[in-house]
């Protein structure tokens, strides 16, 4: 059974929050679409990535990566619930994954990525989430 979420401001589990349009949750991770400044000149009460790296907040591991656009690409490892997930809006981020171990869940924004992880043969359910303004 395919899940389809709208993409505009995503809550997911309690300690995470997808921003499609820049809100931000206080005490939560909040990961934006797409790439931020390099450098943050000012000091911010949230815990944002919006800038490819490696991350670790509240027993939860995050991987953020841009490959050939602007949009964020997330790997997420919640250490407390046992559970991987990953967040692709690039499908040609999957053809170059280095990962240990590979998420449970999947969720994709289109359905270019859809085939890709599908040919490439990831296990997993997938999920998609569309775009609030399609």
């Amino acid at each position: 059974m395919e899940v389809k979420k709208i993409w505009e401001n995503i809550q997911f589990w309690q300690k995470i929050f997808f921003s499609n349009d820049g809100s931000l949750k206080e005490r939560a991770i909040n990961l934006m679409a797409t790439v931020g400044p390099a450098i943050v000149n000012e000091k911010r009460k949230e815990f944002i990535i919006d800038y490819p790296g490696e991350y670790e907040k509240y027993h939860i591991y995050i991987q953020a990566i841009k490959w050939n656009t602007d949009r964020l690409n997330f790997f997420i490892q919640d250490y407390d619930e046992k559970k991987s997930y990953a967040f692709i809006q690039d499908p040609s981020v999957l053809e170059n994954l280095d990962l240990a171990k590979y998420p449970s869940v999947w969720y994709y924004t289109d359905e270019i990525v859809y085939n890709q992880i599908e040919r490439l043969g990831f296990e997993g359910e997938t999920i998609q989430i569309e775009d609030s303004e399609e």
